[in-house]
């Protein structure tokens, strides 16, 4: 799905009795994993018009929390660099290992750099039972995603890796069934049909007129 911004249902402030929209976010997802939907967070990245949706402390927050893995402390500016340090770290180094080269030893810097924050999950006591304690800080997210991006990139999985049949998308996926094409069907697969259709219905024109 493409990032864009839509409207919540109406919330009441019963003090003063108007009523208000509040616009929550929607993020890209179905790529088979978590980092691999943080990567697609950065809409354009091949077109001369981009669209971040982790551009501000607040909206890093809600892609975090739209993926279970909020920090239990705030996020700042400073977090919202290192996020998107991160990204481009990530799919610069799932580029390599996809077409078979070393990453850069920059891309590397940023990813050892990440991964010094990685710490077992902790877990608390629940009257049910049990549950996970959300990470302590974005540092600690971002360890995890590096973390799990390196589960993937250096073990079998990385065979099912694909870059999206638009070439002007940067999408990223794990394809399991060795048929998909797109990043999202909707948005990448209806671009491509369309362009298609066009082509063809150009070509056809160009036909009757010779």
């Amino acid at each position: 799905m493409a990032s864009h911004i839509t409207s919540s249902p109406l919330d009441r402030n019963e003090s003063r009795r108007y009523t208000v929209c509040v616009p929550t976010p929607s993020f890209r997802s179905g790529n088979g994993a978590t980092w691999l939907d943080f990567l697609s967070t950065l809409a354009g990245r091949y077109r001369p018009q981009q669209q971040d949706s982790i551009a501000s402390p607040q909206a890093l927050a809600a892609w975090f929390t739209s993926v279970d893995r909020r920090p239990a402390g705030a996020i700042t500016d400073t977090d919202v660099t290192d996020a998107r340090r991160l990204r481009e770290a990530l799919h610069s180094a799932a580029l390599a290992v996809m077409h078979r080269r070393a990453p850069s030893r920059g891309d590397l810097a940023v990813l050892n750099a990440a991964l010094a924050f990685d710490h077992p999950p902790e877990i608390s006591r629940r009257p049910t039972g049990i549950a996970l304690e959300p990470p302590a800080d974005t540092a600690a997210v971002l360890a995890g995603l590096a973390r799990d991006a390196l589960v993937t990139l250096t073990g079998p999985d990385r065979d099912r890796l694909h870059t999206c049949g638009d070439d002007s998308c940067s999408g990223i996926f794990l394809d399991a069934t060795g048929r998909r094409r797109w990043c999202t069907d909707e948005r990448c697969g209806n671009r491509l049909r369309v362009q298609a259709h066009r082509a063809r219905a150009k070509a056809a024109g160009d036909t009757r007129r010779a």
